[in-house]
């Protein structure tokens, strides 16, 4: 997939020094959409006016490695699953093609609205340590941590040139636990990231035109869906299921 991604993308003019941290939206609104790799790629044309690309490195698509943390008990899976209207996801985000790595403690209030606080780390370092806990105590409350999942993908990021907005399209998903794995195979997860919420710019046309709808999408969740049987996540299976069956229709 990697060469017709790239030539799509070499349309795009690449973004200006500054416009990246113009574009950092730690409090933004989101909004997801799943489908077809193929759709996601259709719709790169209509965008390439409105947007630069945010390469990573030298190449188009950036790699991310993410490990999530949760209590013993899962209670951030479980806020998500019960759909509680302030929910958090705690992690560690290794960022290859830049070598950095964040930690990340994401905020979600509502349906839209989400905060994120992150700091920095050693490279490749996957340990809480002392400071770490302090800073997603002071954040969601808990300092018993463990790690409980891992997701790896590869993504696109495109930055609005003239709007408050970031677009992110995330490719080539797989999910792990200590025991079991899964891959969501030829599924996209398109992000239209904002400052406030615009459904009437340029992604959201493109969208729209497409007849692309809104839908649920946790990396997360997903893969403690899908690799531990052993939890409930009866009410999250239906959307599980449905991604399922986006990537089996685009195989």
């Amino acid at each position: 997939m990697r060469e017709p991604w790239e030539a799509l993308l070499g349309r795009f003019a690449l973004a200006p020094p500054g416009l990246a941290e113009a574009r950092d939206l730690q409090r933004r609104f989101e909004s997801k959409f799943v489908m077809p790799a193929s759709g996601a790629a259709a719709l790169l044309p209509a965008l390439a006016r409105d947007y630069a690309l945010l390469p990573a490195g030298r190449a188009a698509l950036a790699t991310y490695h993410t490990l999530y943390f949760d209590t013993a008990d899962l209670e951030f899976f479980h806020a998500h699953r019960r759909g509680r209207r302030i929910r958090h996801k705690v992690r560690i985000r290794h960022y290859p093609e830049r070598v950095v790595s964040f930690l990340e403690v994401k905020t979600r209030l509502g349906e839209s609205r989400s905060i994120k606080a992150r700091r920095g780390r050693a490279y490749g370092d996957d340990r809480l340590d002392t400071d770490d806990l302090v800073f997603v105590q002071a954040r969601v409350g808990r300092r018993s941590l463990l790690p409980q999942a891992w997701s790896d993908f590869r993504r696109v990021t495109l930055l609005g040139i003239g709007p408050e907005e970031r677009v992110t399209i995330d490719l080539d998903l797989r999910v792990r636990t200590a025991t079991r794995a899964a891959s969501l195979g030829d599924l996209a997860v398109v992000e239209v990231k904002q400052s406030r919420l615009d459904r009437g710019s340029a992604a959201w046309d493109a969208l729209r035109r497409a007849g692309w709808r809104e839908g649920w999408a946790s990396k997360y969740c997903t893969g403690i869906a899908l690799t531990r049987p052993e939890v409930n996540a009866a009410r999250l299976l239906p959307d599980v299921r449905a991604l399922q069956g986006v990537s089996a229709c685009a195989s």
